[in-house]
């Protein structure tokens, strides 16, 4: 019988992964933004005290925990569902923020109950985490250990593309306009991109995802799931070592971002100018994520890692010149000096944006090794799970140190407090020489490659 002529049907091509891999982790940027940057530009703008904005780092604690409940996705549902759902979910409750936080900006800012937007904010902190964990776990699923590496600098600029949207783009909206704008605009944005996956993408094992069994386990065996998935991680060559690197990695970096809005404020910069100087810090750290993905992928993450940790390590004194002048603008108001000796006491803004772009440019190239470091020390049976509870152990040193940041700059002043964020970045270089930065499960040519 003679075969049948007519070609068949072709199957829809899967999206190219730079395409999924930027909207998904913008998808993961973009809450992160409200959470970190653009709910601390909101207290600031209303006037609130420094403790109050330091406040807004006990945020990351969802992050934090967010391994207690990582091995739940990963048994149940696909990861797929689950970042769809959890996008939708966001868009919902930032529209809810848009609403209170026009209401307290029109009610006169600082005195006004910010107790609901707290408790919307706790909420888009755990559907965050939870689109995070889900996030994290498809993009090792669908590429390999090469790959990872290669896409490592797009993912991070997506994510900081979300940050220039947000940082920049919202809170420029919120200070020039209104903050009903900037949050609605937030809630468009994620509820568009919760519509665009569920059209673009992949499905199924051989596309993005691992099969799951029929039936998740229970009882017993989801129990050993759960301590299989943190006693794997903990058994890894170096652990202790491993695990103090990560907690201090970035620690200096995650000090001076707490802080940089109050002694940006302090400075004269206004609120709409804070959002266009983030564009250009936030643009340098997408410059930099990129650069530091291509260069990893070229010389290996051995090489790259010591010089990226040194640069950043070199880029945060930095902001001690910002805060000499600071000190001197404060103790000029004090006097009640007329404004225009409080102008000549202000650096210029392309002072502070230079300095703001320095930090930021070395800081993505930091984020960037930091995520391939994380993944290469991920077993490929519990990637989800790994992934979370490392970035848990970082999220775990923002939380500490960042909620109680604004009580320590208020005590101690901006000098002392940037000097201890230049002081933090010394303990991770000391354990550079001690971390393995090959792949966990890997042959001896690639071990050996780093």
């Amino acid at each position: 019988m003679p075969a049948d002529p007519s070609p068949a049907p072709d199957r829809p091509r899967a999206p190219p992964p730079a395409l999924w891999t930027g909207t998904t982790y913008f998808a993961e940027g973009l809450p992160w933004s409200i959470l970190h940057q653009i709910a601390a530009e909101l207290f600031t703008a209303l006037g609130l005290p420094a403790r109050q904005v330091g406040y807004t780092s006990a945020l990351h604690l969802t992050s934090t925990l967010k391994f207690a409940w990582s091995p739940i996705v990963d048994l149940f549902g696909t990861l797929r569902r689950w970042m769809i759902a959890t996008q939708a979910l966001m868009g919902v409750v930032v529209g809810l923020v848009a609403v209170l936080a026009h209401a307290l900006a029109e009610g006169g800012g600082g005195g006004g109950d910010t107790g609901p937007i707290w408790i919307c904010l706790v909420i888009i902190g755990v559907l965050s985490a939870t689109h995070d964990i889900a996030c994290d776990g498809y993009y090792m699923d669908a590429l390999g250990k090469d790959d990872q590496a290669r896409y490592s600098g797009v993912r991070v600029a997506a994510f900081r593309a979300a940050m220039l949207v947000g940082s920049s783009g919202l809170v420029y909206l919120g200070g020039r306009v209104s903050w009903l704008l900037a949050f609605g605009a937030a809630a468009a944005i994620l509820g568009g991109l919760a519509l665009l996956h569920r059209l673009i993408l992949p499905h199924g094992a051989a596309e993005a995802e691992r099969p799951r069994p029929r039936v998740a386990p229970r009882g017993e065996a989801a129990l050993s799931h759960v301590l299989q998935a943190y006693l794997s991680f903990l058994t890894q060559p170096r652990a202790i070592a491993v695990l103090a690197f990560i907690l201090s990695f970035k620690l200096g970096d995650a000090l001076m971002f707490s802080m940089s809005k109050v002694l940006f404020r302090e400075l004269g910069v206004t609120t709409a100018a804070r959002g266009v100087l983030n564009g250009f810090g936030t643009a340098a750290a997408i410059a930099g994520a990129i650069v530091a993905g291509a260069w990893i992928a070229r010389v290996t993450l051995t090489r790259a890692l010591p010089a990226i940790a040194l640069m950043m390590a070199a880029s945060e004194p930095l902001y001690l010149l910002l805060a000499g002048d600071a000190l001197g603008r404060r103790l000029a108001v004090g006097l009640e000096a007329p404004s225009a000796a409080l102008a000549l006491l202000s650096p210029a803004h392309a002072t502070v944006g230079v300095i703001l772009v320095l930090e930021q440019l070395f800081g993505g190239m930091a984020t960037a090794a930091q995520m391939v470091f994380i993944m290469r020390r991920c077993h490929p049976d519990h990637k989800a799970a790994h992934f979370a509870f490392a970035t848990a152990v970082y999220a775990l040193a923002q939380t500490v140190t960042g909620t109680y940041s604004g009580v320590f700059y208020e005590t101690h002043g901006a000098i002392t407090y940037f000097g201890l964020t230049s002081l933090a970045c010394v303990p991770c270089l000391l354990l550079l020489p001690r971390v393995p930065t090959h792949p966990t499960v890997a042959s001896g040519a690639e071990a050996a490659s780093g």
